[in-house]
C-alpha cells in the first residue's frame, strides 16, 4: 500500500474564511507501511485526544486524525459530514484500506464514514468503537469539556469548539445509523450499555470489551493494536 507523504497541502490558513481554518485530515504518526488508522474527532472536533493512542499501535502503523472543518462550513447531518471525511481520507489513502477509530461521538461518526466507504466499493479493514453509543447521546456541560481539552487547545478558540460541539451535538440527535458490514471492535466504560446497543448496526462480529476508562489508552491502545 502506498500512504501519501506530502503533507503540504494539511497546513493552511485561509483568513478570508476563519481564523482558525484548519485541515479535515493531520498526520499523527505517519511513519510505517501497514495500512493507516484514521482516528476521527470527538465532538469539540479535535484530534490531539489520539497522540497516545498513536504510541501503542506499533511503530509501522501510520496514524491520521481526522478533525473538523472551519467553523462556518459544518454540515447538516452526520451522513454529510461521513461524507466529506470519506472524501479527504481517500485523497490521503486513495489506494486503500483503511482501519476506522472514533472515541464518543467520534465512533458515531466513524461508523458513518465506514458505511459511507462501503457505499462507495472502498475497502474498511476494522471499525474500532470506544465508548460510543449508537442512539444516546448524553451532553456534557461546557465547563467539563473544557476541562478534559486540557492544555492543548489555544483557550481563544473556546468559543469556537463549545459552538461546534454544540452543532455535532444536534446532528447526533437526528442520526440514526446505517450498518456496516464487517467485524468491529466495542469497547466501553464499565458502566455503559453502548456496546450491545451497536449490534443492529454491524452485519458481522461485535467484540465487546468494558474497561474502567475507554480513554486511557496505556490499557486501549492494547485492544487496539491487537484488533487492527
Amino acid at each position: 500500500m502506498t500512504v501519501v507523504n506530502d503533507y503540504s497541502k494539511l497546513a493552511f490558513v485561509d483568513r478570508t474564511v476563519t481564523a482558525y481554518t484548519t485541515p479535515a485530515i493531520v498526520p499523527i504518526d505517519t511513519a510505517g507501511t501497514q495500512t493507516p488508522v484514521f482516528c476521527i474527532h470527538p465532538i469539540e472536533g479535535l484530534t490531539s485526544c489520539y497522540a497516545e493512542l498513536a504510541t501503542r499501535l506499533g511503530a509501522d502503523r501510520p496514524v491520521y486524525g481526522v478533525q473538523a472543518s472551519p467553523v462556518d462550513a459544518r454540515p447538516a447531518s452526520i451522513a454529510a459530514l461521513a461524507s466529506h471525511y470519506a472524501d479527504e481520507i481517500l485523497e490521503v489513502s486513495a489506494a486503500g484500506p483503511v482501519n476506522l477509530l472514533g472515541l464518543s461521538f467520534g465512533g458515531l461518526l466513524a461508523h458513518a464514514i465506514a458505511v459511507e466507504l462501503q457505499r462507495r466499493g472502498g475497502d474498511v479493514v476494522s471499525l474500532t468503537l470506544l465508548g460510543s453509543d449508537p442512539l444516546h447521546h448524553d451532553g456534557e456541560s461546557p465547563h467539563d469539556m473544557l476541562t478534559k481539552m486540557g492544555d492543548d487547545i489555544d483557550r481563544s478558540r473556546a468559543e469556537e469548539l463549545l459552538a461546534a460541539a454544540a452543532h455535532n451535538e444536534s446532528l447526533a440527535d437526528r442520526h440514526f445509523p446505517g450498518v456496516y458490514v464487517g467485524t468491529a471492535l466495542v469497547v466501553s466504560d464499565e458502566d455503559s450499555v453502548g456496546g450491545p446497543a451497536w449490534h443492529p448496526f454491524i452485519s458481522g462480529e461485535v467484540l465487546k470489551y468494558s474497561v474502567p476508562q475507554v480513554d486511557d489508552f496505556a490499557v486501549v491502545g492494547e485492544l487496539v493494536d491487537r484488533f487492527i
